[in-house]
């Protein structure tokens, strides 16, 4: 017999029907039993890797190798039973045509097992025919009528056997429908159980939502305050900054006070040297006035001598002259002084203001 391929390319569905449409999640052994019965039609030989092709050509999906090699034991376990129903003499038969499964062809197999198998055989044969003996015989015939006695005993029993089986199928019967009556009770209990605990849980669910709606409200007026607090927090800091710049600006008021006061007394000063400058300047008019008038008697009388001392009065001038010059002096820089006072009190009432 020619050995049977492990391999195909497409296999001949026709003649089995299966749902295309259903997606399967797993390998059962129903789709091993089918996937077997579809090689054996196709002549592919039935082995792990052929089932797990074959599974995967029909139905879309394969499995792991421990799974199939499980199924395709079981698969080979039922189809052996058709082996055990079968007579002594047709045993042979059956288990060649239960092993030749067309993976292996007989040529394959090795002369050095042919050879031990048919001693075995040999061996095994002679050992029945030395025990083929009455004594044989004897043991069967025991073992029947042992076996005869206790089919008797069971058919003796049987009434009572019968007997107690019906008190026990009563009993099973009394027990399921008080377990059926019980079982009900329980539901109708559990159904009231489950209404009362579905108004609770509505309850719940109102209180709930009424204290996560006063949870939201007290968030709200929370983060209020934070912004007020914030707020009021901003205005402390800045009346604190205004508090510092105002006693900045009174040290500067009390500063400028200060000056002012010190230019009010220069300011005194200033008029005093006026009035002196005033009267410098007067008897510095009477005196050109006096040069004057006697340089004109000089030029008219020529060689007239006075009593008056020229010279003396000239040096008087000077010294009026150098005098007025230096109180000229000082009153351009107490005007200058004055000027920077009135210019720096201004910008400080102009930064108050801004301030402010």
């Amino acid at each position: 017999m020619a050995k049977l391929p492990t391999t195909f390319q497409t296999l001949d569905l026709t003649g089995f029907e299966f749902d295309r449409a259903y997606q399967y999640a797993g390998i059962t052994r129903s789709m091993v039993d089918f996937a077997c019965a579809v090689l054996q039609k196709n002549r592919i030989g039935i082995a792990v890797r052929s089932v797990n092709a074959a599974l995967k050509e029909i139905y879309g999906i394969g499995g792991s190798t421990d799974i199939i090699c499980k199924l395709l034991k079981e698969w080979r376990a039922d189809n052996l039973s058709s082996v055990k129903a079968r007579s002594e003499k047709d045993l042979a038969s059956a288990l060649i045509e239960t092993a030749d499964d067309g993976l292996l062809e007989e040529g394959d197999i090795p002369e050095e097992y042919l050879a031990v198998s048919r001693q075995m055989a040999i061996a095994g044969y002679r050992l029945a025919y030395q025990k083929a003996d009455t004594s044989v015989s004897g043991d069967r015939m025991k073992s029947l009528a042992t076996e005869n006695e206790i089919m008797r005993q069971q058919l003796k029993d049987f009434p009572q056997l019968q007997m107690e089986i019906g008190f026990y199928k009563s009993e099973y019967d009394r027990q399921r429908s008080e377990l059926k009556e019980a079982y009900m009770n329980l539901n109708k209990q559990q159904l009231a159980d489950s209404e009362q605990f579905r108004g609770q849980l509505d309850l719940l669910q109102a209180e709930r939502n009424e204290l996560e709606a006063k949870l939201a409200i007290s968030e709200k007026r929370l983060a209020e305050v934070a912004v007020n607090e914030a707020a009021s927090r901003d205005r402390l800091n800045e009346i604190a900054r205004i508090n510092g710049q105002l006693e900045a600006r009174e040290r500067e008021i009390s500063s400028l006070h200060s000056q002012a006061q010190n230019l009010q007394a220069a300011v005194g000063e200033k008029q005093v040297v006026e009035a002196q400058l005033e009267q410098v300047r007067s008897q510095l008019k009477s005196a050109n006035e006096t040069i004057t008038r006697l340089q004109t008697q000089q030029k008219s009388t020529g060689s007239l001598e006075v009593d008056v001392d020229v010279s003396s009065i000239m040096l008087e001038n000077e010294t009026l002259q150098g005098d007025l010059n230096e109180a000229t002096k000082e009153i351009e820089e107490l005007k200058a002084k004055l000027a920077e006072f009135e210019e720096f009190q201004t910008k400080g009432k102009k930064k108050a203001t801004a301030s402010l």
